[in-house]
């Protein structure tokens, strides 16, 4: 079959500062199924891009990956093939001058899976290893970067054996060589640092246990919050508190959604806020396969997750999120619905912004055989830059923002890709409780009535929903 690659680029606003140009990249080409993670080295953008058939037993295919570099704009300027064998990278380790560090494994004749450290020099374009570790009784589905006590850094092995998965824990040493973190230690879902910054916690789906530096284990407790854990991340924050992601995949539960809490160390919540559309969904909800909470600062915390209908094959969205210190949301916006999306990963970027970025199914295919690559940069407002697929001239992603954010009395909408006229917008609270709703666009709203505080809105062309976000009155 011919390969087609074909990037599709909508980007500019003069509204936006420099280093923070949105873009969408989208790169059709069969073989190639997946975005694994993306990095920033100064205005050049870089991609893993592997082949999704590979992460699933059995392990019979050719396996490889690539490096997609694109530029500040979002244009594909090159494809590197990181010809190492039969081998899969899951994530950038670092960066370090001109050179990439990532964390992938590799397969041998005589070894089902080896772990390996690869250091990749962007100016040569050569591939040196730095460690391979034999695991040759693991299938490698995931791998994971987990921080640790005094800058040490664990990876995350997930083993893709019958009847579920399972995972082991590697402490990655200063020369790039591995060893297991501890026998015995049931690494069941989430592994963080502690609350007191001395030890790990270890989730068990409710039960949070903990450990010392040596992973003796000291104590346990119950976490008695109705969701579910297994997809959960835990990131030290604060002084003495853990960020907790997770979600709640039922709508027949009152925190459906995903969700956010800062957690102390007796595991009170003290700060909790739900992510979910405005709109009716029973949607499954599924955090990216890599995590999807990332710090930047603490005051500034990016997240995103996906939703798809199991009985609507070609319906799916994601959003992207920028929460502050307080769980307050400054920004979310709900992507998609023209196809399924899978989100893999998400990264805060240091020149403003972040990127999400991942798979999706290409229109009138409905297997995985044809799924396309997509990354997805946002502003520090989690706004875009796409209008429409250039070959149809369809809407992909409605442009919105509210400006300003936050603002006082006024409230103007930027919509690009519609007629404002023709667009209503209802103003809610936390509850869902609608304060406020007017038609037509185009000129900016008047809300003295409105009391300080965080509100949401939706916009509607007719009854279709178009977006969501947030915006705080001062």
């Amino acid at each position: 079959m011919k390969h087609i690659l074909n990037a599709i680029l909508i980007a500019g606003s003069t509204m936006l500062g420099l280093g923070q140009q949105p873009f969408f990249l989208s790169i059709e080409q069969p073989e190639m199924d997946f975005i694994t993670d993306a990095y920033q080295v100064g205005n050049r953008f870089y991609f893993i891009q592997i082949r999704s058939s590979n992460l699933m037993p059995p392990y019979e295919f050719d396996s490889y990956s690539d490096l997609l570099v694109a530029n500040e704009d979002g244009t594909l300027i090159e494809k590197i093939r990181l010809d190492t064998g039969q081998a899969i990278y899951h994530r950038f380790l670092k960066t370090e001058n001109n050179d990439l560090y990532l964390i992938g494994h590799l397969k041998a004749p005589d070894c089902k899976s080896q772990i390996v450290v690869t250091k990749f020099n962007t100016i040569e374009n050569n591939i040196e290893h730095l460690s391979i570790t034999d695991a040759c009784v693991q299938e490698i589905q995931k791998i994971k970067i987990i921080p640790g006590l005094s800058n040490s850094i664990f990876l995350e092995v997930y083993d893709a054996k019958e009847g579920g998965p399972t995972k082991n824990i590697y402490l990655l040493k200063k020369d790039y060589s591995l060893t297991l973190a501890k026998d015995k230690v049931d690494f069941t879902n989430s592994f963080s640092v502690d609350f007191s910054r001395k030890g790990y916690l270890i989730s068990a789906d409710r039960l949070k246990r903990f450990y010392d530096a040596d992973f003796n284990f000291r104590k346990q407790k119950w976490f008695y919050e109705d969701v579910n854990s297994y997809n959960e991340s835990s990131i030290p924050f604060s002084k003495n508190l853990i960020l907790l992601g997770t979600v709640q995949p039922r709508s027949d539960k009152t925190n459906y959604g995903f969700q956010f809490m800062l957690l102390d160390s007796l595991l009170k919540i003290k700060k909790k806020t739900i992510i979910l559309p405005a709109h009716s969904t029973k949607a499954d909800l599924l955090i990216p396969w890599y995590g999807g909470t990332e710090l930047k600062t603490e005051n500034e915390i990016w997240t995103g997750g996906w939703f798809f209908r199991g009985v609507q094959i070609d319906s799916g969205f994601f959003f992207i999120a920028k929460l502050d210190s307080n769980l307050n949301i400054i920004c979310q916006t709900f992507y998609g619905y023209n196809s399924r999306y899978r989100t893999y990963g998400l990264r805060p970027l240091d020149s403003g912004g972040a990127i999400i970025f991942g798979s999706k199914w290409r229109p009138g295919y409905h297997t995985d055989e044809w799924l396309d690559v997509f990354a997805l940069r946002v502003g520090e407002n989690c706004e875009t830059m796409i209008t429409s697929d250039q070959e149809s001239n369809d809407p992909v992603f409605p442009i919105i923002s509210a400006y300003p954010n936050p603002g006082i009395n006024d409230l103007t909408f930027s919509i690009q890709g519609f007629d404002p006229q023709v667009l209503r917008v209802e103003l809610f609270d936390e509850s869902g409780r609608v304060l406020f709703s007017t038609q037509d666009l185009t000129n900016s709203l008047q809300v003295p009535d409105l009391p300080p505080g965080q509100y949401f809105y939706r916009i509607l062309d007719r009854e279709k929903l178009l977006g969501v976000g947030a915006w705080i009155k001062q």
